[in-house]
């Protein structure tokens, strides 16, 4: 068995000419909460794509748990839920009815006490009987990342989460994805271009044209960035990349 939850190795991804990763490794172990950050088309998503198992690379090779993800995919598809930035739902079922659909197709007995308590958890409560079309983006996400939760997965990745939310919606949702690392065992993958000061990552990974420039501890990045936490994505950008944002 492997001592890390996901192992990404040399990973590469081309879109005709153009290069949308580039011979990125990571290794992510179990119970934790990491961030990657980077600009519009940095890779960020086609990131999380290959580790959800939603694409495959043109080069490289993803392990969940030490098992090669192409030789068992169907079981590791089992362990990982990936929430995109702009979800989708079925347009005639309500969003209780999202939660009995998940809860029938992973067999999960006892599921309502649980669901009852995410609705709560996510200010959902007086909306399960809508339907998902009529919610804002961000209750959308809410719903989206409560069904995941719902099955309890080994790996939760999640792409662009804090977009669609208010900044007292990312801070609850800091608190909880740190919750979920650190106390309940589920390694958790985001990325984003916001750093919420209410809970820090255990770990953050800065992706530029592709190309992984910084893999380092949060204990690293303070002492590198001392400071407003909101500020080091720019900080990144502009002391790392030599990126100027004047003119």
């Amino acid at each position: 068995m492997s001592h890390f939850r996901v192992e990404a190795e040399d990973l590469s991804v081309t879109f005709g000419s153009y290069q949308a990763l580039q011979h990125i490794s990571l290794r992510i172990p179990p119970q934790e909460y990491w961030i990657v950050i980077g600009e519009n088309g940095a890779g960020k998503s086609t990131l999380l794509n290959c580790l959800a198992l939603w694409s495959r690379p043109t080069k490289g090779h993803v392990r969940i748990d030490g098992y090669e993800a192409l030789e068992h995919e169907r079981f590791l598809r089992s362990l990982i839920k990936f929430v995109p930035d702009t979800p989708t739902f079925y347009s005639e079922l309500t969003a209780l009815e999202h939660a009995q659909l998940i809860a029938a197709h992973h067999h999960l007995s006892h599921w309502q006490a649980e669901a009852e308590r995410l609705f709560h958890a996510f200010s959902l409560d007086r909306n399960v009987n809508a339907y998902p079309a009529s919610f804002s983006r961000g209750m959308q996400y809410k719903l989206a990342l409560l069904l995941s939760l719902l099955t309890k997965p080994s790996l939760l990745l999640l792409d662009e989460p804090f977009a669609p939310l208010d900044p007292v919606s990312q801070n609850h949702l800091t608190q909880l994805l740190s919750q979920l690392a650190h106390e309940q065992g589920t390694t958790v993958v985001m990325t984003t271009h916001l750093l919420p000061e209410a809970k820090s990552p255990d770990h953050l990974v800065f992706l530029n044209q592709g190309r992984v420039i910084i893999d380092w501890t949060w204990d690293q990045v303070r002492e590198r960035f001392p400071g407003n936490i909101a500020t080091v994505p720019y900080r990144l950008e502009t002391e790392i990349l030599g990126i100027s944002t004047e003119g």
